[in-house]
């Protein structure tokens, strides 16, 4: 059964029971398909494999973290479905979670005991203390456009970009600000976890705090932002980048035709569990409900911007 399961915690909890009247719980396999993408797959991977890059990976030493899904297309017809669902429900309870859980996980060994990790790191995000809301979420829709699409309402609510702010209680990133944003008909296709690393003080003209851009979509690749030094007795710093693509090399499936091969094979690994799902949900139910609301703010923003500028 592929995402999103439900619109919301107790619809998720009402077709889980259903499911589980028909078929065992190990009969049923939560399809998202960005657990299908080798990029996707890789941010797990990449601490497993560069213990130095993991010992980076803690609040000690960052700053903020920047999850991000950009598309340079629109809904291209597809009103029918998305004006039901929004790129909150589309995007952020399901990849977005899943790609902040992955960052986050405990690394460990075996696959069941993976999928009871990537499920503790979701159970350990929740909202900031914030007086409303609206300090923690922000929704946009582009326009003109959306409304003038075919089976689009004219005075559509229906959000094409969502922007929030999360913490997690987990040890090693306590108190680091993730931020996650995902809209359509923005500058570029990319998804990226953007790592903001602390600067404590300003060593000369032209540093900049240290960055890690792991960039799963788009123009695929790591970027390592450092800086070095300009000549001259003043100190003044110019960007030193480090990069290398991330293209899948060897056996390289669509997400799909991966998934449903593991699935063949009893491969559960990277399939959702629903306690998983209903985490996800029970986290964003409150924001979900808020983003419905009339006096809820919905910002406009031009197709082919970078989003609303709230």
């Amino acid at each position: 059964m592929e995402k999103p399961v439900g619109h919301d915690l107790q619809s998720c909890e009402e077709i889980h029971q259903e499911l589980t009247e028909c078929f065992h719980e190990e009969e049923i396999y939560f399809l998202d398909h960005y657990l299908g993408k080798e990029a996707v797959r890789n941010i797990y991977y990449l601490r497993l494999a560069n213990p130095v890059l993991e010992r980076l990976l803690k609040n000690t030493l960052i700053h903020h973290v920047e999850v991000t899904a950009s598309e340079a297309a629109g809904i291209e017809g597809r009103a029918g479905y998305f004006e039901h669902v929004g790129t909150f429900r589309d995007m952020v309870q399901s990849h977005l979670m899943q790609m902040c859980a992955l960052l986050t996980m405990r690394i460990i060994e075996g696959d069941e005991s993976f999928r009871e990790s990537r499920q503790h790191a979701l159970e350990e995000f929740y909202l900031p203390p914030a007086n409303t809301l609206d300090e923690l979420v922000l929704q946009g829709q582009y326009g003109p456009g959306y409304r003038e699409e075919e089976g689009v309402a004219r005075d559509s609510r229906t959000n094409t970009y969502v922007c929030m702010k999360l913490l997690t209680r987990t040890s090693r990133w306590q108190g680091v600000p993730f931020v996650l944003r995902t809209g359509k008909c923005l500058q570029k296709k990319e998804t990226r976890i953007s790592i903001q690393f602390q600067s404590p003080t300003i060593v000369g003209r032209g540093s900049s705090p240290n960055r890690l851009d792991i960039i799963l979509q788009g123009e695929a690749g790591m970027r390592v932002y450092l800086q070095t030094k300009m000549g001259g007795t003043e100190p003044q710093f110019r960007p030193l980048i480090l990069e290398d693509p991330l293209v899948c090399v060897g056996d390289c499936l669509p997400e799909h035709g991966l998934l449903l091969l593991e699935a063949v094979h009893g491969k559960r690994q990277w399939f959702l569990r629903y306690t998983e799902t209903r985490a996800a949900w029970k986290l964003l139910d409150p924001l979900q409900t808020h983003l419905a609301l009339p006096s809820t703010p919905l910002h406009m923003y031009a197709a082919g911007s970078g989003g609303p500028k709230e």
